[in-house]
């Protein structure tokens, strides 16, 4: 292995302050200007996975992948997340990384996968051409992951690959939703995330996508979900590997128990956009508006969800939150 020169740290080390510091005036110009803080991108309908709560592999047909670069220039978030669909069915996502990092002074970019068609190799190639983190969704730790993605193999090939690149310091994070039949498997992936030396994030369920009721808690269950939930508040602040605020976490029980969460700011601080660029308020609304004429949209009634996106749009930046963020760019 080469050594790095102490100068060459230090470059390093002045660029990583430059770039927090774009990112938070970017963030500062957002706000007043009111434009969204997450653009998510679907890079295709299409999907590998036969979800029972999604139906994107059901799709026949996707739109044609429009021009990602200009959907982002006119949107203009701090955090582009890359979605499917399954996005690792898209061939020429290594360029579309390249030229959006090559026309934004700043921008944060995820993208959310199964897992299934990820390797080393292709993990390595989307980094390097500017990804900043890969979420794997990540139910459970044990083949009940292969069952619910209808992908044979699964949990033991994302098992092995999240922990090798972790080891190289790419950042990689679980993307786990809370679900009535894996209530067992909430605290054990945050231990076993945190064992990874990686990060987990929770959402929660919602049945909105094709009103599959099923993974919704029943009354017997409601003592459990508050011990669990407890749980993560504790292990988040001993080893601080959970991304969600502290906010989200403890806003869970309520979702499941009341009739949803008021106060939505989908379509204005978060949107998502299909491949063809129409402006969803949410993955799971259709269309309103073209790209081009995006201008955001009123205040939604909706509180049908409590996905992270969503809460933590909604939380308050404390310093211990400004903090946690500017650590993970």
């Amino acid at each position: 292995m080469i050594p790095i020169s102490a100068a060459k740290l230090d470059r390093i080390h002045n660029m990583a302050v430059r770039e927090k510091a774009v990112a938070l005036q970017k963030y500062i110009s957002n706000r007043i200007h009111h434009r969204p803080m997450l653009a998510s991108i679907e890079m295709t309908k299409f999907c590998n996975a036969g979800c029972d709560f999604c139906d994107d592999w059901k799709t026949k047909a996707s739109p044609k992948l429009g021009d990602v670069v200009d959907m982002v220039r006119k949107l203009n978030p701090i955090v582009l997340a890359i979605t499917g669909g399954e996005p690792l069915l898209e061939k020429n996502l290594p360029q579309i990384i390249r030229d959006v990092k090559a026309d934004q002074k700043f921008i944060y970019i995820y993208m959310i996968t199964n897992g299934s068609l990820l390797t080393e190799e292709r993990a390595e190639e989307l980094y390097a051409a500017g990804l900043n983190q890969i979420s794997v969704s990540m139910n459970y730790l044990d083949a009940r992951l292969d069952e619910e993605r209808q992908l044979p193999g699964l949990s033991a090939h994302v098992s092995t690959l999240i922990p090798k690149l972790a080891s190289r310091g790419r950042t990689i994070v679980a993307n786990t939703v809370i679900l009535r039949e894996n209530l067992d498997q909430i605290v054990p992936i945050a231990r076993q995330t945190y064992d990874w030396h990686t990060t987990v994030s929770y959402s929660c369920y919602t049945d909105f996508k094709n009103g599959n009721r099923s993974h919704y808690f029943v009354d017997g269950r409601l003592e459990e979900l508050r011990g669990v939930v407890a749980g993560l508040i504790a292990h988040k602040r001993r080893y601080g590997n959970i991304a969600n605020s502290r906010y989200y976490l403890e806003r869970i029980v309520q979702y499941y128990t009341s009739n949803g969460i008021p106060g939505c700011k989908a379509g204005n601080a978060f949107v998502q956009l299909t491949p063809d660029g129409q402006v969803r308020q949410c993955s799971d609304f259709a269309p309103f508006v073209h790209y081009k004429e995006y201008r955001g949209m009123p205040a939604t009634d909706c509180k049908r969800c409590w996905y992270s996106c969503r809460g933590e749009s909604e939380s308050s930046l404390s310093v211990e939150r400004v903090a946690e963020l500017l650590r993970r760019i």
